[in-house]
């Protein structure tokens, strides 16, 4: 039987393990991928309680020492909406920072089939193609840029929406093939 010691010395290189997996993404853990590391959740609770995490919704946790950043919001976005969410919509321009005018107190986030978690009201639901196959920006899952513009045509003004394909167009984010069908598309719904 293994004294106090012990137990303690492991769930602390435990812990060690969880923090290197939350750098790949942004501080955050989940409990299904704690779990394969063999961390019982009892020992995140326990993490949670003394300070070194943070829930930040079911199952999904943020180490506290983690440096926070600019780009975290997103992050935790994604990551309480559920293991194949991705942002979109206007979120991804706002991410991107195609667009200076975005209500960054609301998150588009898009999901493959119906979510049916109890999230934030700061979170907005979309249900996408499962085919839909998003990139990443920074280890976050995001909508491809062309396809995030293309969404917001109708809801985001016009002029708005044309600095913002000429911006992503300007920084590579989308190539002149795309930048001209985007153009047209936004000038016919004008």
């Amino acid at each position: 039987m293994p004294n106090n010691t012990q137990k303690w010395y492991s769930i602390g290189m435990k812990f060690e393990e969880i923090y290197s997996l939350s750098t790949e993404n942004h501080g955050i853990v989940t409990s299904y991928r704690a779990r394969e590391l063999g961390v019982r959740d009892k020992d995140l609770m326990r993490w949670v309680k003394i300070g070194r995490l943070m829930k930040i919704g079911y199952g999904v946790y943020r180490t506290t020492q983690y440096p926070f950043s600019e780009d975290d919001a997103f992050a935790n976005a994604v990551a309480v909406a559920g293991p194949k969410a991705y942002l979109c919509g206007e979120s991804v321009l706002g991410l991107l920072k195609l667009m200076t005018a975005v209500d960054l107190r609301r998150f588009h986030v898009a999901v493959p089939v119906r979510c049916r978690r109890k999230l934030p009201q700061e979170i907005k639901v979309e249900i996408h193609s499962a085919k839909y196959v998003p990139t990443k920006h920074d280890g976050i899952p995001i909508q491809k840029p062309a396809d995030a513009i293309r969404q917001c045509i109708g809801t985001i003004m016009s002029s708005r929406l044309e600095d913002a394909t000429n911006e992503a167009y300007r920084s590579g984010k989308i190539f002149k093939e795309q930048h001209d069908e985007l153009l047209s598309e936004i000038r016919r719904h004008a």
